[in-house]
């Protein structure tokens, strides 16, 4: 039977069942290798550590570090520009420590500050008070603590909010992007070092690829920012994947993607409705490696919104990729069959979830990508609209406009945290904790907040095998950081929806990384 193959392909032709097969205890004792501790139900942090965590998603700092960088693009410093940044540094650790922030702009000026970062709390950085730029890059060097920094990003057409790199990388991935009418679409190339590099920007496109020779070798001095507008080399694409390979030493990248609300509407789906033009924005950073699967621990499908999988394949080699669903509650309904897709090599498949008739509407799920034959791919899930729960539905519209991108995790962690639940009276926050393993875990919270840790009891919860929570936090503080502790390795998601207008987030928390193991086998 037929396959997705293909960026063109969209119906589901194939369905093989999937299941979760027992965790492989990995017994290496290498440099860089995973180990895997036995679940336990208390919420002591797994353990090794996996050492290459931070090449491939964000992290917090490590235990006893005597510093840790985080670097933050793909923003406006202009006070009133199109992706405002604001970072949140926040700081897990007993001890009070010092944050150095040095700002450079797109034009070549630099400023640099020394910020007091509080023992169990957080410091806020507008990049506008540090310097006024059309575009600016941070990098936060924090002395010691326990922290992790995010950004938050804010412009007329919407919100994000989303972890810093604490990566500097050779090869960095986009699996999704598109510059169609009122789309804006840019890639900033951060080099925070003092030697100067070039790197090759390279793109898969629902026209074939596309290797720009303005793109070629471009320079990227010691200490800069460059900022790439795609839609320059590649007007009206749909669908674009980047690829950027530095030549010399490494770099920063990250996405803005925007929304004007004024541009070409979705195409109708399986309902037959056509999604108006899409309002929003995404800022995020680029993915630094591939991985053969990834989890993404919070998706749903409803009237009125829109949800999409990004996988780019940027191998050499075929990927053959299983999608499976895997609702909240699994055994309450009925299995969707996993979707199957072929990815060609150098190659990007967006698989549109709206059209997957199977998928019951309004039931929480997660989504897991595994490519079967182990070829290594990116992925990103990309969501246009979001519901809001029934009690905030009554006082306002049930479906904000808004657009997020968020990758998946390539890894599973006992411990997470999240410098800012973005929660407001204007504010909808949610934190959605997934069990990928075949053991139930018990997970527990700790919110930290103007110099104090404090026990959400609420928020104490047992997931099942393969099974997901979104937290009870309605007895943490309105807008705390969180500690988010779990007997076993999971995977912790974070949402965040105006409820007063339009706008909307979702990203992942960082994790501790001597909790990082690998995610369970199937």
């Amino acid at each position: 039977m037929a396959r997705h193959s293909g960026r063109h392909s969209r119906r589901i032709k194939r369905f093989t069942p999937r299941r979760w097969l027992p965790f492989v205890v990995l017994v290496s004792v290498v440099a860089g290798g995973v180990f895997v501790q036995q679940q336990r139900d208390d919420p002591s942090p797994a353990s090794p550590i996996v050492s290459s965590a931070a090449a491939r998603l964000p992290v917090a700092a490590e235990s006893g570090a005597l510093s840790t960088a985080w670097y933050c693009a793909g923003g406006t410093s202009r006070g009133d520009g199109a992706a405002e940044l604001t970072v949140v540094i926040a700081n897990a650790s007993d001890l009070g420590t010092t944050a150095e922030v040095t700002a450079v702009s797109d034009d070549g000026r630099r400023r640099r500050s020394a910020l007091a970062v509080p023992a169990n709390g957080r410091t806020r950085v507008v990049a506008h008070d540090l310097i006024d730029a059309s575009w600016v890059g941070l990098t936060i060097e924090v002395l010691g603590g326990r922290a992790t920094v995010e950004r938050e990003v804010s412009g007329p057409s919407g919100i994000d909010a989303s972890p810093c790199s604490t990566n500097a990388a050779t090869s960095w991935f986009v699996p999704s992007g598109s510059t169609v009418r009122e789309a804006k679409y840019y890639l900033t190339l951060f080099n925070p070092f003092p030697d100067p590099t070039s790197v090759d920007v390279t793109f898969a496109t629902d026209d074939g690829a596309k290797n720009p020779r303005s793109l070629r070798g471009l320079a990227i001095p010691a200490r800069s920012l460059r900022v790439v507008a795609v839609g320059d080399s590649l007007p009206a694409r749909k669908e674009i994947a980047a690829k950027v390979i530095a030549r010399t030493g490494r770099i920063v990248v990250d996405r803005l993607q925007i929304y004007t609300g004024k541009g070409d509407a979705v195409p109708a789906g399986s309902d037959g409705v056509a999604s108006p033009a899409p309002q929003g924005l995404a800022s995020t950073a680029a993915i630094p490696a591939t991985s053969d699967r990834w989890e993404f621990p919070d998706a749903q499908k409803n009237p009125g919104t829109r949800s999409q999988l990004a996988v780019f394949n940027p191998s050499r080699r075929l990927a053959r990729v299983d999608v499976s669903i895997v609702y909240e509650n699994p055994k309450q309904r009925t299995e969707v069959e996993p979707i199957q897709l072929d990815v060609r090599a150098g190659e990007e498949n967006v698989l549109d979830l709206t059209n997957v008739a199977a998928i019951a509407d309004g039931a929480p799920f997660s989504i897991v990508v595994r490519s079967i034959e182990k070829v290594p791919v990116t992925a990103e899930q990309l969501v246009f609209g979001a519901v809001l729960a029934a009690a905030v539905a009554a006082e306002g519209p049930p479906v904000v406009a808004g657009f997020t991108v968020v990758p998946g995790s390539p890894v599973a962690a006992s411990s997470w945290f999240l410098a800012s639940r973005g929660q407001s009276k204007l504010r909808d926050a949610s934190v959605v904790v997934l069990n990928p393993g075949p053991t139930a875990v018990t997970v527990r919270v700790e919110s930290i907040v103007t110099g104090r840790r404090s026990k959400v009891a609420e928020a104490t919860v047992r997931i099942p095998a393969g099974d997901r929570r979104v937290l009870d936090l309605s007895g943490a503080p309105l807008n705390p950081a969180l500690l988010i502790s779990a007997s076993g390795p999971v995977v912790v998601g974070h949402a965040i929806a105006v409820t007063n207008g339009d706008g909307m987030s979702q990203s992942l928390a960082t994790p501790l990384p001597e909790t990082i193991v690998e995610l369970p086998r199937t």
